[in-house]
Formats: structure tokens, sequence, C-alpha cells
């Protein structure tokens, strides 16, 4: 299969979507390719392939990749075709459904956080280059590293971008897509994650919309603290170094309202503030 789906790639694509670090094509009998930028790394390629492939063997409802390909427009994974509205457009097309599908997404990432997954790199590591490339201060930093080397590890399968935009609303129900961030360690840190890119990741930023984020946000976490109380652990602790370490690379949106979030997750720990 490998030789005529190349081939055919090469010269029948047709864009699906565009990211920050890929495009997606459709592509021969029911599949998609996803085509890397020149800029992404061979370690995140290849990150991407083995999380999703682990957690397709664990019995999430993921795209679990065909093969990684070489062509001419670069480094490319090959996926079955998923069909269905991301759950951020079922969410603008129904939303008197938000509550439902918020609830659906918390329960779907529980599931995520029941997969070991002892191969993946440490999310331990991955915030502490974070942190130590990012714009704080260096008294900040260091600060914040010696309350990283205190919080407890683990070996869950972590997604590490998990957001409304990265889950497709298939017919079998909602489908996980984009697994380059993928890591392990506890639930507690991803779950952060979570509510932070709901809150203040990539999207409008009008105050209608951002009430309407910081509202689903609340909802998903009351909704996972239900059904996994004890995926809660040292919260205020992962919350200020997992806001710390994500100012290395965020989108600039909603910068103030993020800053002040960040702040006082800092000053609930006792860690020394970005703004002062």
């Amino acid at each position: 299969m490998r030789s005529i789906l190349s081939e055919f790639l090469e010269d029948n694509l047709s864009v699906l979507a565009s990211g920050a670090s890929a495009r997606v094509y459709r592509a021969a009998e029911r599949h998609v390719v996803k085509i890397f930028h020149a800029a992404v790394s061979e370690e995140m390629i290849d990150r991407e392939f083995a999380a999703a492939t682990l957690a397709a063997d664990c019995g999430l409802a993921v795209a679990r990749p065909v093969e990684q390909l070489r062509l001419r427009a670069g480094r490319a994974i090959l996926y079955p075709e998923i069909e269905g509205p991301t759950m951020m457009r079922r969410m603008r097309m129904r939303p008197l459904r938000s509550g439902a599908l918020l609830r659906d997404m918390a329960a779907f990432h529980r599931r995520i956080h029941d997969c070991p997954a002892p191969g993946l790199r440490s999310l331990r590591e991955v915030l502490r280059t974070d942190i130590l490339h990012g714009p704080a201060d260096p008294a900040v930093q260091q600060a914040a590293l010696g309350l990283l080397d205190g919080l407890s590890d683990g070996d869950r399968l972590l997604h590490g971008d998990f957001h409304i935009r990265n889950i497709l609303m298939a017919r079998i129900g909602p489908v996980a897509i984009d697994w380059s961030k993928a890591a392990r360690g506890p639930a507690t840190p991803d779950i952060m994650r979570t509510e932070m890119l709901m809150r203040f990741g990539e999207g409008p930023q009008d105050w209608l919309t951002n009430r309407a984020r910081d509202w689903a946000a609340r909802q998903y976490v009351e909704h996972y603290r239900r059904i996994m109380p004890g995926h809660f652990v040292q919260v205020a602790e992962w919350r200020a170094v997992v806001a710390l370490a994500w100012l290395r690379a965020r989108a600039p949106v909603r910068r103030k309202a993020f800053l002040a979030y960040l702040d006082g997750a800092l000053a609930k720990v006792g860690l020394p503030l970005i703004m002062g």
C-alpha cells in the first residue's frame, strides 16, 4: 500500500486543515496525510506517531497512524480519515449541548489518563526545559524548578494539547487527534494544561467569547473532578509550574488575563511574581 499511496499523495492532495506545525490533506482510499512544516523536529514527528499508536493500543478512540512517509513536501504521517466536525464547531452549532459535550470531554480525558505510557518522555523534563528557556526572571525560574522537584511523578498517558479543537465528533463519538505534545506523568498537570488552553489558548478574544471560554473551562474541570477526584493532587503547585512553563511558547492571546492568572497561581504557592 505504501508505494501506491505515496505516488498518489504527491499529485492528488486536497487541503483539509492547516495549523502551526502541519497541514492535513485528503489522500487516497479514505486516508488523510499530515505533512509537517520544515521547522518541525524529527523527534516531535516520531513522538506523535508513537503516542497515537500507544493510545490506539490502549483502546482509546484515536486515528491509529498507518505509517510515516517522506514526501517531496516534507515528512508526513498517514492516518485513516475521521469524519466529523471538531468539538468546538459542534458547540457553536449546538450551544445548548455544550454542557453535555464538556462532560463527554472530561470523561474522555480521564480514559486517556487511565493508560500507562512508560516509554514516552517525562513531563517533568518538558516543564523543566520550558521554564529554563522561558522569559521569566532567573529567580522565578529557580524557585519554580525547586517546587517542580518536589512534585510527584507518574507514568500516565498525557495528551499535552487536549482541547475542543483537537477532538473530532465522529459517528462513534469523540476522537482525539494531534498527539505531538504527548508525555508521561501524573494526570493533574494535564488537566491544568487543558483548563489553561480552554481559557487562554488561540482563538477569538472578544468579551463574550472570553466569558464563554472561562465558563467552559470551569465546567470541564468540575466534570472531571466529579468523575475522578483522585486525579486532583497538588493542584496549586502543578498549576503554577505548568502556567510558568507555558510562557515559553504560548501565543499572545488574552495576555493580560493570563499574566494575572499566572501571578495568582505563583502567589498561592509562595513563588515570586512575574508582574511584581
